[in-house]
């Protein structure tokens, strides 16, 4: 009887796993669009997920990018804080 219910129970973990599995959708991976002079290095740090520097007027600002924007900004997430948003004309530098 013992043996019976813990089949039964394995079975029914495999059988909500492999359904969960199913469900879950793939991770997608979008392509930013990212535009001006540092377009290749705003584009390596989305897709190979690696931190990038900015130089705003004497400031820095590290994350990593998350999206370009059509409107010309650039989203970045990092550990401190969930999104920073940036003026892609406004940036002097990058650096990663």
């Amino acid at each position: 009887m013992y043996r019976q219910s813990l089949a039964a129970c394995a079975a029914l973990l495999l059988a909500g796993a492999s359904a969960n599995a199913q469900t879950t959708p793939a991770k997608e991976t979008t392509a930013v669009n990212c535009k001006g002079p540092f377009k290749a290095l705003l584009e390596a740090s989305h897709t190979n997920r690696r931190g990038v520097t900015l130089f705003l007027n004497g400031q820095t600002v590290s994350g990593i990018v998350a999206a370009c924007n059509d409107d010309g900004s650039i989203e970045l997430t990092a550990q401190q804080y969930s999104r920073i948003i940036v003026l892609a004309d406004r940036i002097d530098g990058a650096a990663m």
